[in-house]
């Protein structure tokens, strides 16, 4: 034998030119190469040494071990999802009655009442997400290692209590908030809403929230008195301080569409964008820095008028060239703020399928510009995506739709600004 030279047998040859498609090809392959310098080896020992190395490198299954670890995991997830629920049932429930039931006499505070709200957030995450419910606050989970995670990937739910379980728990959530919100002695401010409505968000529930909007106006406020009495003062629904602030009033509406339940946006909408509290806000807002200049526009021109009347000319007396510099400072202010208007009040670029009605003032366009478009969210919502089906709409939804849009001082899909209709 020549040196450097391999020598195969004729059947290792044989499977080494066959396609690696199996596991015994591949086994084939280390047992085919030896060393140089090495002996040939027989068909028999090489059929030998393949059977040795197949039955040590392909271990053999064990159903009956692997079945019974399934098992009892199985029966420790029931107990831990026992626990966890129960857990969180009665974190719900203390939450809830130490801010109903603070000291006595005394008004539950603004913080503790956030604080309530965003533990029932964090328990009704962990209750979705299927995380450890000892993150999201409670006390009495320190042995449980997964609070939803052996919830939502049981089959057996004869363990549980008939009461208990994911869906009820999350109701409760829904219902120990909104009764929050509810009590007498507790004082809806703008931070507190906006937490109520991200956590009915969260849970899917909707269906309160126009009356909570309503609460927020004309629920009495609670003033704790020196004596340690509580007395109640009712607001006026249309004062500023009632209007709901517009995030707050468009996650509202963004969580009845979500729901697919049209009076519930309707409902949302005359709450929140149509009160007169919103509008009142709104012209505040929107109108609050135009009209402080125009309230000091004429002092200013006046001052003006006084030093260029006095530095820039001396052809003319320093009265009448005053007079004349502060006639032509007004007339251009004037008349430049009142191209702006109108330029702001009909700008219609940003309005999809409902438009301002004919003999609609501009002031008021200006003032309901966000109710406009909270309906337009609306319609678009409601009816045909494709821009060449739109205005095909039918039922008895869509009708009453239309009919809100009327009686709004709007109108949907106008049929000159309609594709195709130009």
């Amino acid at each position: 034998m020549e040196p450097g030279r391999l020598t195969i047998c004729r059947k290792c040859l044989t499977a080494l030119r066959l396609p690696r498609r199996s596991s015994l090809a591949r086994l084939t392959v280390p047992l085919a190469q030896p060393k140089t310098g090495r002996r040939s080896i027989s068909a028999r020992t090489h059929n030998e040494r393949l059977r040795v190395t197949i039955a040590t490198q392909v271990p053999r299954k064990q159903p009956v071990q692997v079945l019974e670890s399934l098992l009892v995991a199985a029966r420790s997830a029931h107990t831990v999802s026992l626990q966890d629920l129960n857990a969180l049932h009665s974190r719900i429930l203390e939450l809830t009655n130490t801010a109903l039931k603070p000291e006595e006499g005394k008004v539950p505070a603004e913080q503790r009442v956030l604080y309530v709200l965003e533990q029932l957030q964090a328990l009704a995450n962990s209750l979705i997400d299927g995380r450890d419910p000892e993150t999201a606050g409670t006390r009495t989970t320190e042995k449980a290692t997964s609070a939803t995670s052996a919830l939502l990937g049981s089959v057996n739910t004869r363990a549980y209590p008939s009461f208990i379980s994911k869906a009820s728990l999350l109701n409760l959530t829904s219902e120990k908030a909104e009764e929050l919100l509810r009590h007498p002695n507790i004082f809806i401010t703008p931070a507190i809403l906006k937490s109520y409505v991200d956590l009915q968000t969260l849970l899917h529930q909707p269906s309160s929230l126009p009356d909570i909007f309503d609460l927020y106006a004309r629920k009495p406020i609670p003033t704790e008195s020196s004596t340690g009495t509580v007395t109640y003062t009712t607001p006026s629904p249309s004062k500023i301080n009632s209007a709901i602030p517009t995030p707050t009033a468009n996650l509202a509406l963004s969580s009845a569409l979500a729901s697919h339940n049209l009076p519930l946006c309707l409902d949302i909408i005359t709450t929140t964008f149509c009160s007169p509290a919103y509008r009142r806000a709104t012209l505040f807002r929107r109108a609050a820095l135009p009209l402080s200049g125009l309230a000091i526009l004429p002092l200013g021109a006046y001052t003006l008028s006084q030093t260029f009347a006095t530095t820039f000319q001396s052809t003319m007396s320093p009265s009448y060239a005053t007079g004349i510099a502060f006639a032509g400072i007004m007339a251009y202010t004037i008349h430049v703020s009142t191209i702006g208007y109108v330029a702001i009040t009909t700008s219609n670029d940003q309005m999809d399928r409902v438009t301002w009605a004919q003999g609609v003032p501009l002031w008021e366009r200006w003032i309901r510009e966000e109710e406009r478009a909270a309906v337009d969210r609306l319609a678009g919502k409601w009816g045909f995506v494709a821009r060449e089906q739109r205005g095909e709409e039918e039922g008895e939804e869509w009708g009453v739709l239309r009919e809100f849009v009327g009686v709004r001082g709007m109108e949907l899909d106008r049929a000159e600004l309609m594709e195709g209709m130009e």
